[in-house]
């Protein structure tokens, strides 16, 4: 019986591996698409590169034919569903109109046209020869630019799974349970064990034999699951994905397996049955108390302090949603990228501020600008930050009249502050000789609404999203009569003023002269490019989704590993009270009155545990630590009086 219990459990185990290899093999194929054949992938950052980006992006097609590389780009879809990847091939090279990712997806491949209005930066994966690929990286880094090689390697995904912090604890509860069922399997071959040693049997091929059956065992259970998953991927996946998934598994299962057998070897070694304790007859499982009582503190433990971080990854994983909403909300505006000189940057400075004025009469130009409390180190009373905003950004946000996100704060609370604090830098900022409190008077202010996290960009963030709770939003009247043309040139140089639409920014920008063929009439050696501001925001916002169900699966992991454990440790601790819960049970007794004073004393012990994980880790909220100390404190009863019954049942059938 407990043989069949073991392999099932064991089987659950690998089964919850078996995920986590889909897990690996899903990002794997992430990272390198294998319908498209990709086997490296390359970060390239162009920012302290002498060449400018449409030098960059014709030096990279130049390199990329002359090796044979056939490289893509990654880059999201900006133009059909945003929450897309698509692959810019550098040149033609035949590659697939459209390809299918392992979990079902389609992705499209797009022509180098795509990248007309994109930074070089990002990330490359290269699908042809490998042969030239090291020569390539040093071209590139002799002008100057940054490159990050990542090869392709089933381990290295794996290694990153295991890293996450919340998968982590997963892996390292997949751990304590097997380590459980080396103790059940210790517990239950301890009789057979001692009267091997009574009778003279080799220590050596006592150990061999115990832990070569524990082993077989748990190798056909990994063999099954191995099996039933390598076929299930091959039918809904393709067999292509066959050999990834299967790496990782059977590495994370060898790895399981291999801990199981160290720490059996330790356990036995450690409650071998001593002549004292065969001359006494005292019950053989008997060692095995302090063992299971250690794994079972380790194992609560585990659960306690990671039900904060859990409630923690929900609510990121919250957070993670909005702002994949809000980037996409971003997805056709644009910054304005200045490839010019100091002095250039000085002559096209009254041009920028012409730019911004016609774009607020198409109100197409949005503005955020925040001051963070810490960098600032102002006093900024109850807010964390103050930003300072128009309304079309407002609007982009989904803040308009008729939304909730939003409460109006009136200026007599806050004039004091904002004078006080940005009085004199304001005074620097502004255009024109208009007073700076006559400036604030005119500006509208509001903060998020209780329970919104409301996105702005920190000043000089170059274009990223901050969501805060208690921030002050400062909304200005007018951009451009608020803030002067140099100021205005600086704040578009850190993508803090962003613009609808790539074809009508570039028509304002020729109607302003600054268009690369008209500040080459004027003189200029640089020009100014326009480029999409969201696509980075939403691929890292893609990955940090991801990476929240993860830790969604992990939490699941650890709270089935400890549901297991603790039914296991309880059939231990049944084992060894059999003698005297079999009396009492025939003399009447319930069940509870039976297990009441372990129930107790281990329930005791949790509290005890759970007093000190509040008091080193203090958990904000409470209640999430005070759920898995409440589930504990049902699953600890109620393991007891299952596992009491069931020793009864052997027992009364001379079966234990």
């Amino acid at each position: 019986m407990y043989r069949r219990v073991i392999v099932v459990v064991a089987g659950a185990l690998f089964s919850l591996l078996g995920f986590v290899a889909v897990i690996v093999t899903d990002l794997h194929d992430r990272d390198f698409p294998h319908a498209i054949g990709a086997h490296t992938k390359l970060g390239l950052d162009f920012s302290s590169s002498r060449l400018d980006d449409r030098e960059a992006l014709a030096k990279l097609r130049t390199l990329d034919a002359g090796y044979g590389l056939r490289m893509v780009k990654v880059a999201p879809d900006l133009v059909d569903d945003t929450d897309r990847q698509v692959f810019v091939s550098l040149n033609d090279h035949g590659a697939p109109a459209t390809f299918r990712w392992f979990n079902g997806g389609v992705a499209a491949v797009v022509d180098v046209s795509r990248l007309a209005h994109s930074p070089p930066d990002g990330t490359y994966l290269v699908t042809g020869k490998r042969e030239h690929l090291d020569a390539f990286v040093g071209r590139l880094v002799d002008d100057g630019v940054r490159v990050t090689r990542t090869d392709a390697s089933v381990l290295r995904s794996l290694a990153f799974v295991v890293q996450e912090g919340s998968f982590a604890a997963a892996v390292l509860a997949a751990f304590a349970l097997i380590v459980a069922l080396a103790l059940l399997w210790l517990s239950m071959t301890a009789r057979s064990r001692a009267l091997r040693v009574l009778g003279g049997c080799p220590t050596l091929r006592i150990q061999v034999r115990d832990l070569g059956t524990f082993t077989a065992l748990l190798a056909v259970a990994a063999a099954v699951v191995a099996l039933g998953f390598a076929v299930g991927v091959g039918v809904s996946r393709g067999r292509e994905f066959v050999g990834t998934c299967a790496s990782a598994l059977v590495g994370l299962q060898v790895a399981v397996i291999a801990v199981s057998l160290v720490v059996a070897l330790v356990m036995s070694a450690t409650a071998w049955p001593s002549a004292a304790m065969l001359a006494t007859r005292q019950p053989a499982v008997r060692s095995l108390r302090t063992a299971a009582a250690v794994l079972q503190v380790v194992v609560f433990l585990m659960v306690l302090a990671a039900a904060a971080p859990a409630w923690a990854a929900y609510r990121y994983s919250a957070a993670a949603a909005a702002e994949m909403a809000q980037w996409k909300k971003l997805a056709d505006q644009v910054a304005v990228r200045f490839g010019v000189s100091d002095e250039e940057m000085t002559r096209v400075e009254p041009r920028v501020g012409e730019l911004v004025r016609s774009a607020e009469e198409l109100d197409t130009v949005a503005f955020s600008y925040a001051f963070d409390r810490r960098v600032w180190q102002g006093d900024f009373g109850e807010y964390s930050a103050v930003a300072f905003v128009n309304r079309r950004w407002l609007a982009l946000m989904g803040a308009d009249s008729a939304s909730r996100m939003l409460t109006s704060v009136p200026y007599a609370e806050v004039e004091e502050m904002v004078n006080r604090e940005f009085g004199e830098t304001l005074a620097l900022l502004k255009r024109g000789e208009q007073p700076v409190a006559e400036l604030l008077a005119r500006c509208a202010y509001f903060r998020p609404s209780d329970g919104f996290r409301f996105p702005v960009s920190d000043g000089g963030s170059g274009g990223g999203l901050t969501f805060r709770d208690d921030v002050l939003l400062v909304v200005v009247p007018s951009v451009y009569e608020a803030i002067n043309d140099r100021n205005l040139t600086s704040m578009m140089s850190t993508s803090n003023v962003l613009f609808t639409g790539v074809t009508r920014t570039q028509e304002l920008l020729a109607r302003h002269g600054l268009s690369p063929q008209g500040l080459r009439e004027d003189g200029f050696t640089g020009e100014l490019r326009v480029v999409y501001i969201a696509e980075e925001g939403i691929l890292r916002a893609q990955f940090l989704s991801y990476a929240v169900w993860l830790m969604t699966l992990s939490l699941i992991a650890l709270v089935v590993a400890f549901a297991v454990a603790v039914g296991i440790y309880a059939l231990i601790a049944a084992l060894l009270h059999a003698k005297r819960d079999f009396p009492l049970r025939l003399a009447g007794w319930s069940w509870w009155s039976i297990v009441r004073g372990r129930a107790a004393r281990q329930v005791l012990v949790g509290a005890v545990l759970v007093l000190a994980v509040v008091f080193f880790q203090r958990p904000q909220p409470m209640w999430p630590l005070l759920a898995a100390a409440g589930l504990g404190a049902v699953l600890v009863p109620g393991g007891q009086v299952l596992a009491a019954r069931w020793c009864f049942g052997r027992v009364s059938r001379r079966q234990l």
